[in-house]
């Protein structure tokens, strides 16, 4: 977790956009799955649904959390497609951090 950690240097937030610590033990030993997706495509919005269902089924089970980077053009686009989703995400405002 370190390496993520290290990566996004305190820019994840939570559903309530609240800064996530990824050292945290909560996160410790949790395989972390990077979603890049954007409101604007296609494909991503058919899949979005698929993965928050696999999330909610099996997350905890798997030891698995989820950060969303988005490609959105704007943060309103973001934040209406991140309505969708029940785990962590990269700022908005950080996305270029992922580039």
């Amino acid at each position: 977790m370190a390496g993520v950690a290290k990566l996004f240097d305190g820019h994840i937030l939570d559903k309530s956009n609240r800064n996530v610590d990824l050292n945290h033990e909560k996160y410790q030993g949790k395989a972390i799955g990077l979603y890049f997706s954007a409101h604007w495509c296609p494909p991503c919005r058919g899949f979005t649904p698929i993965l928050v269902d696999f999330y909610n089924k099996y997350g905890s089970e798997k030891n698995l959390e989820i950060i969303f980077i988005s490609s959105d053009n704007d943060e309103e686009s973001f934040n209406e497609y991140y309505q969708e989703m029940p785990w962590l995400t990269l700022d908005f405002k950080e996305r270029e951090i992922s580039s």
